[in-house]
């Protein structure tokens, strides 16, 4: 692992700038401040504002990982597109960013480190002559930027590789939650504190339903004193044996040495569906999404709420991103780009895509290919669904209406102008 992706980097300049003292980091997606941080016991605790509770990674918290799963899988399945074609920028941006995954599996991987820590970075693989031949998610946890000589610099780790070293300006760099720091997002310690008190209640109720399970079940009590504990003890097992050790007949039977013996009952408190509900509602909130969604009972209108809400925002900062780790300035400036369409997104109904496709289509908005594809089938054999049809009885505004023009009208323009063919809509039939 460690030599293939020390090859995969092979091609980026052998050069490293850092120097003994020289080093001073800017920025870090993961610092907490020092005096919130106590250890206890080998672990690190987090007191905020006199809570305290043990620090964890977010996405090992359920109701985190829920939510960042459904966003980051509704992201995945949006497609990279160029706005001009290039074969060779095609393969990784649309493709194969890097050779263990495909762009859907990139693309949630992006996703879900993004949400968890509200840091990204895309790290460009490059080629022989300096150019971007792929990408690499790195961790924010194994990422620091670090100010050399006035340069931004990212020194990176993806998995078992040494300390690579390169260019801010050529790594991609998503981030969220910015308040105090234009280099880094904000860590989620908001919501950590409550999903660690959910957390929190629910280790407790697995631990007192593990209790509830010990062999301590009858309480008796004696009339007369034993000599010493050995007699007491075999007191216990004479009882045992007598009332529990093959006893079928549903009776517990004691002598007058007992004043009485019951049977002991424990109360196990756990989380109350009022409680799990609130805690759950405050992930919703959070991340951007509700019950329905993550139960799959979302109604059209409730899609497009979370699309526009939740997944858009977050496409629109990766098209950006990869765009300028792709291309140069010039390039952009040229009409080079990235776009994340989201065409494979098909939450609509059969009716509401249906009047989209039929609506966009008669009026040269969409090529016949472009919707059927909004209807999920295939496009026209040969290149015939791209044409563009427009309806017959569209015209500018001013102009004459053409069923009231006259024979005479037409002898009178120039007969060096040719009246445009009207073309056939394939669909509805010749155009007046």
């Amino acid at each position: 692992m460690s030599n293939f992706l020390t090859n995969l980097f092979r091609f980026r300049k052998k050069r490293d700038p850092v120097r003994a003292g020289e080093q001073e980091p800017v920025g870090s997606s993961t610092a907490i401040p020092a005096h919130l941080i106590r250890m206890v016991n080998g672990e690190y605790v987090l007191d905020i504002e006199g809570t305290k509770y043990i620090s964890r990674d977010i996405y090992d918290l359920a109701l985190a990982r829920a939510c960042i799963n459904k966003i980051a899988t509704e992201c995945s399945k949006a497609s990279p597109q160029l706005a001009q074609h290039n074969a060779r920028v095609e393969y990784f941006c649309c493709k194969y960013p890097n050779p263990y995954q495909t762009v859907s599996q990139f693309i949630y991987q992006l996703v879900t480190v993004l949400l968890s820590e509200n840091n990204a970075y895309v790290v460009p693989i490059l080629d022989d002559v300096g150019r971007t031949a792929g990408f690499w998610v790195a961790n924010p946890s194994d990422c620091q930027i670090v100010d050399v000589d006035g340069d931004l610099w990212l020194k990176y780790r993806i998995g078992e590789m040494k300390d690579q070293i390169i260019e801010y300006e050529l790594v991609g760099h998503l981030r969220r939650m910015q308040n105090k720091s234009t280099l880094c997002g904000e860590d989620n310690a908001p919501f950590k504190k409550i999903a660690a008190l959910y957390e929190q209640d629910l280790d407790k109720s697995i631990s007192k339903l593990s209790s509830s399970e010990a062999p301590l079940q009858w309480m008796g009590k004696l009339n007369v004193p034993l000599i010493d504990d050995e007699a007491l003890r075999e007191e216990q097992a004479r009882i045992a044996t007598v009332n529990l050790t093959g006893n079928n007949t549903g009776f517990f039977v004691f002598d007058s040495r007992y004043e009485q013996i019951d049977p002991v009952t424990k109360e196990v408190q756990v989380l109350q569906p009022e409680d799990l509900k609130e805690m759950r509602d405050i992930a919703y909130s959070y991340w951007g999404v509700s019950e329905k969604l993550m139960q799959n009972t979302y109604s059209e209108d409730e899609w497009n709420g979370f699309y526009q809400s939740a997944i858009e925002p977050l496409l629109i900062q990766i098209e950006e991103v990869l765009t300028r780790v792709v291309y140069t300035r010039g390039q952009i400036m040229d009409g080079n780009k990235l776009e994340m369409a989201s065409n494979r997104l098909q939450y609509a109904s059969i009716r509401s895509r249906v009047d989209v496709a039929f609506g966009t289509y008669d009026r040269g908005m969409a090529t016949m290919d472009s919707a059927l594809e909004i209807l999920n089938l295939p496009p026209l054999p040969n290149g015939e669904g791209q044409h563009r049809y427009i309806r017959g009885e569209y015209r500018a505004e001013g102009a004459p209406d053409r069923k009231e023009e006259t024979n005479e009208g037409r002898k009178d323009r120039n007969p060096d102008t040719t009246e445009p063919e009207i073309q056939s809509d394939p669909i509805r039939g010749k155009t007046d």
